[in-house]
């Protein structure tokens, strides 16, 4: 099963909800070798997983793959090969202003693709201009890939009443595009976790003393098994997800 996240706008949490989707509890007791795909040429998230290897944290079962390929049979052919091997596969794309061409793939190659976005004109904006009419041309030369395309509400407020988010997204989605019945919360937690190469489970045991911070991590990693939960129920009709 190979899942994208995908969002030609910068800053919209793509690459944290990567991270921590690869190496959730849930994803880990439903496949049995996980690769986390990073098509960034910034190598956002290969500076993190270099200080992983340098801090001597245990990977368990996710490899981690950096293509910075722009030539699109280097990285059409890496990426081929990386899902050979694993039972899941979770790509994190680059916001691209221009060309657009990491985009294409993964909206074409992948079985789910996951698009962070936040109520907003200028998401909204972004999306139509942008993504959707990649969508659209996926969809008319695979119609197959109808249903494959799903929005996740990102940076809501914790208290966020879901129904009105998600009322607010039927309104404003076209017909191609729905939209998960989950959010992914504002949290402070997801900007400081990530020192030292830590992802969430681990950051929750380095703050074990501090019950102030234990809290706000456990509501995290909440949030995340929650976006797991969901995202392998949309994708349950296409595979065999026990």
């Amino acid at each position: 099963m190979i899942i994208g996240f995908v969002q030609t706008k910068g800053g919209t949490g793509k690459s944290t909800l990567a991270v921590n989707t690869a190496f959730s509890g849930y994803m880990k007791r439903k496949f049995g070798s996980i690769a986390l795909v990073e098509l960034d040429p910034q190598g956002t998230l290969k500076s993190w997983w270099e200080d992983r290897d340098e801090m001597g944290y245990d990977p368990g079962n996710v490899s981690f793959h950096h293509i910075s390929s722009t030539q699109k049979e280097v990285f059409q052919q890496g990426i081929k090969s990386i899902s050979d091997y694993n039972e899941l596969m979770i790509m994190d794309i680059p916001g691209e202003s221009t060309g657009k061409l990491h985009t294409r793939f993964a909206c074409a190659f992948c079985d789910l693709v996951i698009i962070p976005m936040r109520m907003s004109t200028n998401d909204e904006s972004a999306f139509m201009n942008n993504l959707y009419p990649i969508i659209k041309e996926i969809i008319r030369a695979v119609p197959r890939k109808k249903g494959r395309f799903h929005v996740l509400p990102v940076f809501t407020h914790p208290r966020q009443n879901l129904q009105n988010c998600l009322d607010y997204f039927e309104d404003v989605l076209p017909h191609q595009v729905s939209c998960l019945p989950i959010v992914f919360p504002t949290r402070s937690v997801y900007e400081n976790y990530n020192r030292k190469g830590l992802n969430l489970n681990e950051y929750a045991k380095s703050v074990a003393s501090n019950k102030k911070y234990t809290q706000q991590v456990d509501r995290a990693i909440e949030d995340i098994e929650k976006i797991c939960k969901t995202i392998l129920k949309v994708g349950k009709g296409n595979y065999d997800i026990n």
